[in-house]
C-alpha cells in the first residue's frame, strides 16, 4: 500500500457533511480570527513583562493594560480556535489524527499547557499588575503559551509529511508509542507565525486602543504615545516579517516545490506592511484601516499555509476537492443557525462598544442598537433552550 492509498483509506467513510472546498474556505477564515487573538495574547504578555522590567510612567500604565488584555486574548484565542480545528478534523482527518498519534503525549499535554498559561496570566493581572509583584507568573505564562504554539507548529509540520510517518512510528523497525518526540519543525515558519505576528497584532491593537479612547481629552497625550508606539513596532517588525517569509519560502516552500510562489507572496506582504506603517503619519486617525490591512494580511498568510498543505498532500493524490461528501442537513442547519445567532450577538456587542466610544461618562446607545440587542439576546436564549430540549429528549426518549 502506498501513501496515497493509505491517506484515502484513513478518511471518514461517511464523508464530509458539506461541500469540502467550502469548508476549506471557512477553515482559512476562522483561522484568521484564531491566529489574531493567539498572537495578540503573546504580544501583550511580552509587552507587560517588558513594561514592568523597564518602567516609565507611560510604559507602566500600558503594561497594566497589556496584563489585563492577555487573559482575555487567550480566552478569545481558545474560543475562536474551535472552528478551524473542527474544519481540519473534517477535511484533513487522516493527517490530523496521524500527527496527534505520533506526538500523542504533547497533544494531550497541550490542554494543560494552555490552562497553565491562562491561569498564570490571570494571576499576574489580578494580583501582580497593580504593583508589579509576581512578575515571574507573567514570564511563566508567556513561556507556556509560546510552548503551546510550538506544539501546534510541530503537529502541523508532522501532518504534511506523511511519507515519513512509518519512519517516525517505528524507527529501525521498533514501534515507539510514547508520542514524546518532536518529529518535525521549521524555525522560519515558527518565527513568522508566532513572535513576529505577535508583535504586529500588538502594534495594530495599540493603534486601535488609542483610536477608541481618543475622546478622553485628559488622556490624549497618552493615547498619542500608545498609537505612535504601535506604528513604531509595525515599522520595525514588518521588514523582519518579509525577511522571515523569504526564509520560510527557501526552506519549507522549496521542500514542497512552491518556493518562489511563497517567497513572492510573503516578501510582498512584508514590504507592503513596511510601506504602510512608514506612511502612517496619523496612526490614531487611521487605526480601523490598519486593522483591515492586518486582517487582509492574515488572510493571505492563511491562504499560503493552506497552499503548502494542499501541495504537500497533492504529491500523494490527496485533495480536498475529491473528498467524499454527503449533505448532512441536520449539521448544516445547526451550524448555520449557530453562526447567525453568534454573529448577531457579536454585532450587538461591537456596536455598543463603538457607540460608547471609550468615554468615561454614560454613553447613549441608539434605539436601533438596543433593538438589535433585544433580538440577539432572545435568539441566544431560544437557541440554548433548543439544545436543552434536544438533550432532554435524547436522554429520556431515545434508547
Amino acid at each position: 500500500m502506498n501513501v496515497g492509498e493509505m491517506l484515502k483509506m484513513m478518511r471518514d467513510p461517511l464523508g464530509a457533511p458539506f461541500y469540502p472546498p467550502a469548508l476549506q474556505v471557512l477553515l482559512v477564515v476562522t483561522w484568521v480570527l484564531h491566529i489574531f487573538f493567539v498572537t495578540l495574547a503573546l504580544g501583550s504578555s511580552l509587552y507587560a513583562i517588558w513594561g514592568f522590567l523597564r518602567p516609565t510612567n507611560y510604559r507602566l500604565r500600558l503594561a497594566r493594560v497589556a496584563a489585563r488584555l492577555t487573559p482575555n486574548a487567550v480566552g478569545l484565542g481558545i474560543v475562536t480556535g474551535i472552528a478551524p480545528l473542527l474544519f481540519v478534523q473534517t477535511i484533513y482527518d487522516p493527517i490530523w489524527y496521524a500527527s496527534n498519534t505520533l506526538t500523542g503525549f504533547w497533544s494531550v499535554s497541550f490542554i494543560f499547557v494552555v490552562m497553565g498559561g491562562y491561569s498564570l496570566a490571570y494571576l499576574f493581572y489580578l494580583k501582580g499588575s497593580p504593583d508589579g509583584k509576581l512578575l515571574w507568573s507573567a514570564v511563566a505564562s508567556f513561556i507556556l503559551l509560546f510552548f503551546a504554539g510550538w506544539i501546534m507548529h510541530v503537529l502541523a509540520a508532522v501532518s504534511i509529511r506523511p511519507e515519513r510517518w512509518m519512519e517516525w512510528y517505528a524507527p529501525n523497525g521498533i514501534i515507539d508509542t510514547r508520542g514524546v518526540i518532536f518529529h518535525a519543525w521549521n524555525i522560519p515558519r515558527l518565527v513568522f507565525l508566532l513572535p513576529l505576528q505577535a508583535g504586529l497584532s500588538l502594534a495594530v491593537t495599540l493603534t486601535l486602543f488609542g483610536w477608541y479612547f481618543r475622546r478622553n481629552e485628559e488622556d490624549a497625550p497618552f493615547m498619542q504615545w500608545v498609537a505612535s508606539l504601535g506604528r513604531k513596532l509595525g515599522l520595525v517588525i514588518s521588514p523582519l516579517y518579509a525577511l522571515t517569509g523569504l526564509l520560510w519560502a527557501t526552506t519549507e516552500g522549496v521542500e514542497f516545490g512552491i518556493g518562489w510562489q511563497v517567497g513572492i507572496t510573503l516578501v510582498g506582504v512584508g514590504v507592503a506592511l513596511t510601506g504602510y506603517f512608514f506612511w502612517l503619519r496619523q496612526p490614531i486617525r487611521y487605526a480601523p484601516r490598519t486593522l483591515l490591512a492586518w486582517i487582509g494580511t492574515l488572510v493571505i498568510v492563511g491562504m499560503v499555509r493552506e497552499a503548502i498543505r494542499a501541495v504537500s498532500l497533492a504529491r500523494f493524490g490527496y485533495s480536498v476537492a475529491t473528498y467524499p461528501y454527503a449533505f448532512d442537513w441536520g449539521s448544516i442547519i445547526v451550524f448555520t443557525v449557530t453562526t447567525i445567532v453568534g454573529v448577531a450577538v457579536l454585532a450587538y456587542l461591537i456596536m455598543v462598544m463603538y457607540q460608547s466610544g471609550g468615554v468615561k461618562h454614560d454613553a447613549q446607545i441608539s434605539p436601533r442598537v438596543e433593538r438589535l440587542g433585544t433580538i440577539a439576546t432572545g435568539m441566544l436564549g431560544a437557541w440554548f433552550g433548543f439544545f436543552l430540549l434536544v438533550g432532554l429528549y435524547a436522554t429520556f426518549f431515545l434508547r
